[in-house]
């Protein structure tokens, strides 16, 4: 059957062109003048990434990237008053906005009509996105042989040289001799560093088997005076069963209470110490209030202050809302505050300030001091001052405050005198 103008006015004509719109490989897309989009084929709907039929109605700038959309109408305005069918942006590359905002490379083909007296554009749209992507493997392809010939012309040049100075043999043999001389030494610094570092891990393992001798050996030690404690007062408390024999209750369950808790203060250390050596501290700022932390602080320390002891607290200059690791600065203070009530029989003083961008904490008391001739070891694993071999202790403390401080960018500093008492004052950044 041939197909004439004729026929394709006819009803059949009409069903046939209407196929050939709907079915066609490419994009199709009728804009108005104002650029509304009066009709789309199905490959159009795909294309762009919107539903069928959803495309009709949109304005044709909403497919063109946001970068080009405020200048686009200024193209369709200039095509509309000189229309012809040519291909659209030619020799630069093109793309299109899909619907969920990512963007494509595409050829546009224009094509110009009129229908009932009103102008019309028909663009044809290809993805060419295979077609990039066979181009760009392409110049990869000629990037890569361009500079695979140019080695191998540089590598026919320098053995034209070797063969054009032969001559020269022998100066050849004693630059790789060199070459070799220089290679076995770097081998030597390589395992003299290799070496270096199992010696390394050999004292770091040394030093681990060290500090788990230790522990065992304080741990038998420092839990056998707080478990007897224990044991002693709860067979004295079975004893006494009259009414009247409460207060003697009370003063053997707060001795059960005060081994507990410095059973608790033992075993806390050394799991502060074992956590900080095997690196798992972790360092967690958040904002929050000092002022509560310092209450939660006294609620723990009730139980261990003495009956001559009160604690203040002094500030300097108001903090309240701060940006810091929380749990290590309530370890720090623990720690500070539990050596300042097991030391002195006085008042204690957590005095607050601020100076610039940091916090200024002190833990202040009125006890025994440390002798001046022992002050540098203080912050030295297992170190005990001479004149606190009596009182119980495992010597890890300050060194653990001081591994927690310099976690959160602080720093630790005291001033003590045998006799009259000690002050301990931590700083660190406000925001961290």
């Amino acid at each position: 059957m041939q197909i004439t103008e004729q026929y394709l006015m006819s009803s059949n004509g009409l069903v046939l062109l209407n196929n050939l719109f709907f079915s066609a490989v490419e994009g199709i897309i009728i804009v108005n003048e104002s650029g509304g989009i009066m009709l789309a084929n199905d490959r159009a709907d795909k294309l762009f990434g919107y539903e069928k039929g959803e495309l009709i109605g949109v304005n044709i700038d909403m497919l063109v990237p946001k970068d080009y959309q405020h200048h686009h109408h200024t193209h369709r305005d200039q095509f509309f008053k000189s229309p012809s069918s040519r291909r659209m942006g030619e020799g630069r590359d093109l793309s299109g906005l899909r619907k969920n905002g990512d963007t494509f490379p595409l050829e546009i083909s224009l094509s110009f009509l009129t229908h009932d007296n009103s102008k019309l554009v028909v663009a044809f749209v290809t993805d060419i996105s295979t077609r990039k992507r066979q181009e760009q493997a392409l110049n990869e392809s000629r990037k890569k042989l361009q500079e695979y010939a140019t080695k191998l012309e540089s590598k026919v040049k320098e053995r034209t040289r070797e063969l054009e100075h032969l001559n020269l043999g022998l100066q050849s043999q004693i630059r790789e001799r060199k070459l070799a001389e220089e290679a076995l030494k770097e081998s030597l610094a390589e395992l003299k560093k290799a070496e270096e570092e199992i010696l390394h891990s050999l004292e770091k393992q040394k030093e681990v088997n060290e500090l788990k001798s230790r522990f065992i050996s304080m741990a038998s030690h420092e839990f056998r005076t707080p478990l007897t404690t224990i044991q002693s007062s709860a067979d004295l408390i079975g004893k006494y069963q009259n009414t009247d024999q409460q207060p003697k209750r009370e003063k053997h369950i707060t001795r059960i209470k005060g081994a507990v808790h410095n059973l608790t203060n033992i075993l806390n250390d050394y799991l502060s110490l074992e956590k900080l050596e095997s690196g798992v501290v972790k360092v967690n700022n958040q904002i929050f209030s000092l002022q509560k932390l310092l209450s939660g602080c006294m609620e723990a320390f009730e139980l261990a202050l003495k009956s001559s002891q009160n604690i203040n607290i002094i500030d300097q200059k108001p903090v309240d809302n701060i940006s810091s690791d929380q749990h290590i600065l309530k370890n720090v203070l623990m720690n500070l505050v539990s050596n300042a009530i097991k030391y002195s029989e006085d008042d204690i003083d957590i005095i607050i300030d601020k100076m610039e961008d940091n916090i200024v904490l002190t833990v202040k008391d009125r006890g025994i001091g440390i002798p001046e001739k022992e002050q540098q070891m203080l912050f030295e694993r297992f170190f005990r001052a001479e004149n606190v071999i009596n009182i119980q202790g495992n010597g890890l403390g300050l060194n653990i405050v001081l591994r927690y401080m310099g976690l959160i960018d602080g720093s630790i500093s005291f001033k003590s005198t045998e006799g009259v008492g000690s002050e301990f004052t931590i700083t660190f950044p406000e925001k961290t």
